[in-house]
């Protein structure tokens, strides 16, 4: 009996100890990045215009969601359908047991189980892609500012300096009066 708790054993360890050595191997092996343009976010080639952090729409995610559980669903019928022709007829593994009429119903509950549940997401709304009620315009809550960048002229003549009074009257202007 110890025996098999120590197979379980064995087999956990051996798999804790593949996923620590890839971690390791793969922090090894990969290439260190350490510039500015090695660190950025990559996806899909493109870079991000915008917030990155926007109101993403729950109906894609619901959408999916309801594919996944339908997709697997999907799946469990199609063995549990050919079961119940043999439990039906009485032949094969189920011969002389009697589950042929429990196995339809348990069937067809699962399958109104599922609908039931498509029937509430349907009335919820969350399997429309055009919404029924419609909002404002957008409106900005602050106003944009526009930026003007300096052209080069303007920038110098901030940078250099203006002469001083002294210098002006050395040279025979009067104070104020523009030279």
């Amino acid at each position: 009996m110890y025996f098999d708790y120590l197979n379980v054993l064995v087999f956990a360890g051996v798999g804790l100890v593949f996923v620590f050595a890839n971690m390791i191997a793969g922090s090894l092996i990969r290439p260190k990045r350490s510039t500015t343009q090695g660190r950025e976010v990559y996806e899909c080639g493109e870079p991000t215009i915008g917030e990155a952090w926007i109101q993403f729409d729950i109906r894609y995610y619901t959408v999916a969601l309801v594919y996944v559980i339908f997709a697997v669903e999907i799946a469990f019928l199609f063995p549990w359908a050919l079961v119940l022709k043999e439990a039906l007829s009485d032949t094969g593994a189920a011969a002389g047991k009697g589950i042929g009429a429990f196995a339809l119903v348990e069937g067809i509950a699962f399958i109104v189980i599922l609908f039931v549940g498509l029937a509430y997401v349907w009335a919820k709304g969350d399997l429309d892609w055009v919404l029924t009620w419609q909002r404002t315009r957008y409106e900005p809550r602050q106003p944009r500012v526009r930026i003007t960048i300096p052209s080069v002229e303007e920038i110098t003549a901030i940078q250099t300096p203006a002469p001083a009074p002294a210098a002006a009257a050395a040279a025979g202007a009067k104070p104020g009066e523009a030279a």
